[in-house]
């Protein structure tokens, strides 16, 4: 249809130029034939010189308003440039409103999957240590379970002698001598290192369990992570809290001292027991580990 529309004004517009180059041809001839010679006919078009200039101003006005036209029109596409810029500009910003949307939904959505992957190795951690359970005694008495177990294993690694019996070379009888601060803490270190392998089974798979939850935590890109390793710190047991510090001491506990530490895991470690510092038979442990004693 808008083919043919072309092709139409294309036609008429060729009429009419042929229209006027044939007035133009002939307009001698008519002038001739009304007024009989040129001469007359020269003095008849004179007479029309006003009506010449009269015709070329309306044409310089019509050029004046055809730019003028030509103008508004520039204005108009102009403006609709600015509004088409300003859709662009909205849905550009809207574009990066639904983007941050989408973020802070993936995000909350990483966050759902973090905290059920915590709580379930947790209570994985949990249950592992209400799975422990204290070999037959000779007595025939109820076993103890869970963490009385815990703190069963810490009362026969963690001994602490401050008086040392030996045989009087004279009367044959046994005496008790006070051993010093440091005697005390050799001994206290050499206890826990040669009993730990009578419990290794069930310390190393605690520790294992105890550092995967916090490399988990440690790994994350949750914001708080401490809200999370303050839950795991709130139950742990004053024996777990010394069995920890103690084995954080063992080179084989380098990489759980670097998370425990990082998360103040031993925040509320008890300090001493029987009048011993923790800390100073953890420090005894390393120095007897690397001299190889």
């Amino acid at each position: 249809m808008q083919k043919d529309s072309e092709q139409g004004f294309g036609w008429g517009t060729t009429l009419l130029i042929a229209g006027v180059i044939g007035l133009w041809f002939f307009s001698p001839l008519v002038l001739k034939w009304l007024h009989g010679d040129y001469q007359g006919a020269g003095s008849f078009g004179d007479s029309f010189g006003a009506l010449t200039s009269l015709f070329t101003g309306l044409a310089f006005v019509g050029l004046i308003v055809t730019l003028r036209q030509q103008k508004r029109q520039i204005e108009m596409q102009r403006e609709d440039l600015k509004l088409q810029r300003e859709e662009m500009k909205a849905s550009r910003e809207e574009l990066a409103g639904q983007k941050a949307q989408m973020e802070l939904q993936n995000q909350s959505l990483r966050q759902q999957m973090f905290e059920q992957t915590f709580f379930n190795l947790l209570n994985l951690f949990n249950q592992y240590i209400d799975d422990l359970v204290e070999g037959p005694s000779p007595g025939g008495s109820e076993p103890r379970r869970g963490r009385d177990q815990l703190g069963v294993i810490r009362e026969r690694l963690l001994i602490v002698k401050k008086h040392h019996h030996e045989r009087n070379q004279h009367t044959g009888d046994y005496e008790a001598r006070v051993l010093s601060a440091e005697e005390t803490l050799q001994r206290a270190a050499s206890y826990f290192l040669g009993g730990y392998s009578s419990h290794a089974d069930d310390l190393n798979s605690y520790f294992r369990l105890l550092y995967n939850v916090l490399k988990l935590v440690n790994q994350s890109d949750v914001a708080e992570k401490k809200v999370y390793t303050n839950i795991l710190r709130a139950q742990l047991s004053d024996s777990e809290l010394q069995l920890i510090a103690l084995n954080c001491a063992r080179s084989q506990g380098e990489k759980l001292k670097v998370l425990v530490e990082e998360y103040q895991i031993l925040k509320h470690l008890p300090k001493e027991l029987n009048g011993v510092s923790i800390e100073d038979v953890c420090e005894r442990i390393t120095k007897l580990e690397a001299a190889g004693e």
